[in-house]
C-alpha cells in the first residue's frame, strides 16, 4: 500500500518511517506497522520446527492492514467528498472510493507469489 503512496524507495523499514515523516500515517501506525512487519518477519524466516502463525496473529495482520488501507485511501477519499459536497453536482467525483476491504483484497492479491 505504501508503494501506491510513491513510497517504492528502500526497505520496508525506511518505507514506513518515510510514511510518518511524510504524515501518512501516525506514529501509533508506524509502531504497529513495524510490529507487523517484524512478526512478518519471523514467519517469513522461520526454520521448519517453527510454529505455525495462529488464527489471532493473522487476524491481527488483518487488522493492521484494514486500519492502513483505510487511513490511506478511504480517509481521505471521504475527506475529499465532503469538502466538494456543496459544489454543482457536475463538480462531483462519479466514482466511489473502494472500501477498505476492497482495497486490502487487492493488496492481498497483488502479494500473491511474492515470496
Amino acid at each position: 500500500m505504501l508503494k501506491e503512496k510513491g513510497l517504492v524507495e528502500g526497505s520496508l523499514y525506511s518505507r514506513i518511517d518515510k510514511a510518518a515523516e511524510e504524515h501518512l500515517i501516525t506514529d501509533d501506525m508506524k509502531a504497529w506497522a513495524h510490529e507487523i512487519r517484524l512478526s512478518s518477519n519471523i514467519e517469513r524466516h522461520a526454520d521448519v520446527n517453527e510454529a505455525d502463525p495462529t488464527r489471532e496473529e493473522a487476524q491481527r495482520c488483518l487488522n493492521f492492514a484494514e486500519a492502513l488501507a483505510e487511513l490511506l485511501f478511504v480517509l481521505p477519499e471521504r475527506v475529499a467528498r465532503g469538502r466538494v459536497a456543496k459544489q454543482p453536482a457536475e463538480a462531483k467525483p462519479k466514482v466511489a472510493p473502494p472500501s477498505a476491504a476492497e482495497v486490502v483484497a487487492a493488496a492481498v492479491q497483488s502479494l500473491k507469489g511474492v515470496r
